[in-house]
This record gives C-alpha cells, sequence and structure tokens, in this order.
C-alpha cells in the first residue's frame, strides 16, 4: 500500500523495523516465518472467508463491503480514453498507467494480471485511514494478527471516527499511536486493481512509482515481512520509475531527472531516519528516568528534523516525539541502500528483481538473504 494523502472505513490492510549501521534504513530482528503483512495490503477474500483473530465477522464484512464499492465502480481505461470529452490531464494518467503495466509486464517481469486495465472515481471519499502503535519506551510496533497474512503493524479502517476510537483505547495503555491516510493498496492479485482517482491525481512520475508499487506487491508477498515486502516495493517502484522514464518506453528527460532526485530523496530520508533509530535504541536500552527519557528523545528527534531540513526533505511530523510514526517510515525505508546495490544500472533492475523474488521465498530472515545477493553482485 502506497501511504499519502488519503484516506479510507475498517479493514485489515501498505509499518515498523530498525536501522542498520551501515547506512541505509534499519533492519529489523529476524522474525520467524509464521508472521506478519505490510501496510499496503489485504487478502480480502481470504479474510471473509475468516474470522476470529482480527475483531470478528463484523469487521471483515465491513472490510468486504468498502472494497467491494471500490470495485464496482471499475471503469475499463480504454472505454475511458475513447471518450472526447475526457479531461486531458485524466487522459494522460491513464494512458500513462496503461503504459507502465505493460513496462511492469515487459521488461520487469512482474505480475500484472488485469490491475491497472480499469479506473474507480472515489473523490470526495476517503479510502483507507491506516493506525498504527508503539512503545514510548523502545522502537517497537504493536502488532494485530489477521488470518491467513499473520501480524501486522497497523490496522486499517474505512471512517476515520473508527481509527480515532482505536488510537484513543492504545493511547489509554501507554502507547505512541498515529493515523494517517493511505492513497492507494494492492489485493494482491485476488482482484484487479484500478487506478484510483486518489492516486491519478499526483504527478506523472509518483503515479508510476505507485503503480509499479503495487504490482510488485501483487508479485511479491511474505506473511509477517511488512519491513520487507513494503521496502522492497519502494526500491521497485522508484527504480522502476526511473527505468521507464530513463531508459524505457517513457522516456521522458526531465521525468527521468525527477524520478532519479525522488528516489535519491527517499534514500537520504532512509539514512537519517536509520541513524535516529539507532539513537534511539541506545536510548532505550538503558532507560533514564521518563522525563529525562522523553526530553533526550525530543532532543534527537529535533537534531534529525534539522538534518532532513538541510536535506531539503520534509520531516514528515517528527515532532512531538512518536514513535508509531517513526516506524511507520522506517517500514518503507528498510535497508534500501542495499536494495540499491542489486541493480547498479537500469539494465540490471528486471533480473534483480526476478532474483529477488526467487530468493527470498520461504526464507525466515528476507534481509539475510538480500544481503548476500547484494554481495553477490559487488563480487562479479
Amino acid at each position: 500500500m502506497r501511504s499519502r494523502t488519503r484516506r479510507s472505513k475498517e479493514f485489515a490492510p501498505n509499518h515498523a523495523t530498525e536501522p542498520k549501521a551501515s547506512g541505509g534504513a534499519p533492519r529489523p530482528a529476524p522474525r520467524p516465518r509464521r508472521r506478519r503483512i505490510p501496510f499496503f495490503s489485504v487478502l480480502l477474500i481470504g479474510l471473509l472467508l475468516l474470522d476470529g483473530c482480527t475483531g470478528g465477522a463484523g469487521y471483515l464484512l465491513r472490510a468486504g463491503w468498502s472494497e467491494a464499492r471500490i470495485l464496482w465502480r471499475r471503469r475499463p481505461i480504454t472505454e475511458l480514453l475513447a471518450r472526447p470529452d475526457l479531461d486531458p490531464a485524466l487522459r494522460e494518467r491513464l494512458q500513462l498507467a496503461l503504459a507502465v503495466r505493460e513496462f511492469a509486464a515487459q521488461p520487469l517481469g512482474l505480475r500484472v494480471g488485469q490491475s491497472y486495465t480499469t479506473f474507480a472515481d472515489v473523490e470526495g471519499e476517503d479510502l483507507v485511514y491506516v493506525l498504527a502503535a508503539a512503545w514510548r519506551d523502545r522502537l517497537e510496533p504493536f502488532t494485530w494478527r489477521y488470518p491467513l497474512v499473520g501480524r501486522l503493524p497497523y490496522r486499517g479502517f474505512f471512517a476515520r471516527a473508527d481509527a480515532e476510537a482505536a488510537a484513543r483505547a492504545l493511547g489509554a495503555e501507554e502507547l505512541d499511536v498515529d493515523i494517517h491516510p493511505a492513497v492507494a493498496f494492492s489485493t494482491l492479485g485476488w482482484f484487479a486493481d484500478p487506478l484510483l482517482s486518489s492516486a491519478a491525481t499526483g504527478p506523472p512520475v509518483g503515479v508510476a512509482e505507485t503503480i509499479l508499487h503495487e504490482l510488485f506487491h501483487a508479485t511479491l508477498y511474505l506473511p509477517g515481512e511488512a519491513a520487507f515486502n513494503e521496502s522492497a516495493a519502494t526500491f521497485a517502484g522508484h527504480r522502476g520509475a526511473i527505468a521507464f522514464f530513463c531508459s524505457g518506453p517513457g522516456a521522458d528527460a526531465s521525468r527521468c531527472d525527477e524520478a532519479r532526485r525522488r528516489w535519491a530523496a527517499v534514500l537520504a530520508r532512509g539514512r537519517v531516519l536509520g541513524r535516529l533509530a539507532a539513537r534511539l535504541r541506545g536510548l532505550y536500552a538503558a532507560p533514564p528516568p521518563i522525563p529525562l527519557r522523553e526530553q533526550r528523545r525530543t532532543q534527537l528527534l529535533r537534531a534529525a528534523a534539522a538534518a532532513l531540513a538541510r536535506r531539503g526533505l520534509v520531516s514528515g511530523g517528527l515532532l512531538p516525539p512518536n514513535n508509531a510514526r517513526l516506524l511507520g517510515d522506517l517500514l518503507y525505508l528498510t535497508e534500501l541502500g542495499t536494495f540499491e546495490r542489486l541493480a547498479p544500472g537500469d539494465a540490471d533492475l528486471a533480473p534483480a528483481l526476478a532474483a529477488l523474488v526467487r530468493a527470498v521465498r520461504g526464507e525466515a530472515d528476507p534481509f539475510a538473504t538480500l544481503e548476500v545477493l547484494a554481495s553477490r553482485g559487488e563480487r562479479r
């Protein structure tokens, strides 16, 4: 799922991890195979067939109904493009969506199915509100367990009021909480995902990144590995957009430059937040009295916000201190430098993605496998 400037009523949906000293964003401790999914998607069919561990059948039925409403509104993009009165900006985005999905299928080799052949107008409606929580005295996310997809460090809602009520309950348990909207999500290939109007309003490079991000989720999903799933999709989305606009069918000098700038900014943000997380872990490892801990925590986050500002990057609401918000950012930024080592050039991206998908399936620690792949590539 792409977390951006939109929202959405209850559903189990595209947050949480740790930095590694070597640059790039954090790396979580290895987890057993049986846990979690990412902040982008939810297997709604599976969820509708199972209940009990996510809040019961009522929660799941509301999720299914909300998703069904979105799918019901799908219109074939080719049908819309045939309309002479179609808004020119929307026409460009729809044509771009078709071109990007073809590029995702070949040469990138992603699983596209019938996704992004349709468009759904959801203007005036919120899509998904994502609630995350974390303990205030350690960088560790609160997780929810879902059928089929394992544990997730977030819970999705199709109504802001429901998300806020759940956040109040978690806040009463001394947890940091964060609610933010998402502009797009993937059903992991179970449905033909449409291009949502909320995503289509973005700049062309952003639209391409979103489509490629979500299609990678449909290609590879590791239950219980939210940080890996989201960070891999971040890599695929940004590097895929660079390849599309720089050397692919969408070649355009200005958009190529924009795609490279956007990826450089994401990498830089990951490095800053990775260092911040490492320092916070050190603080939490030898906890001072709570007032001193909070004072030091605020100082560290202010320093990180200043570092981001010096690089022309937004702080993303680091202040006031909130571990849930920080972990939510890190979910998409884990080991991006290592992913980058897989594909030094645009021509390397497709084989790198194929090798990554083959290698990490069934692995207990996909980040360790990623490091091995990256190291092998460097030795060639």
